[in-house]
């Protein structure tokens, strides 16, 4: 079900199952989009001063605000919020 390595690195599967599905469905997207973050912070690391990871954290960021009226709404939900908040933290980690 997760196959996007932050989730399958970070997010325990059984936890994620006892979300719905469309919480499922949710945490895929998100679990897509956290990997491409973290793989255009990497890179931004690596060459500060290229001008493109700049542009694609703008897009990433961009899409990030398409999530927050799902995320506000599945939110609400605790298993769904203890997930989310444990994957924030982790990618959090993997990004400093």
């Amino acid at each position: 079900m997760i196959s996007t390595p932050v989730f399958s690195a970070f997010i325990n599967q059984a936890e994620v199952l006892k979300l719905n599905p469309k919480q499922q469905e949710f945490m895929l997207r998100y679990g897509k989009w956290m990997d491409d973050f973290i793989g255009v912070i990497r890179k931004k690391k690596a060459e500060p001063g290229n001008p493109e990871h700049k542009k694609a954290i703008t897009v990433l960021s961009e899409k990030a605000e398409g999530f927050k009226p799902k995320l506000t709404e599945f939110l609400k939900d605790e298993p769904f919020a203890l997930i989310y908040h444990a994957s924030i933290d982790k990618m959090s980690k993997e990004i400093k």
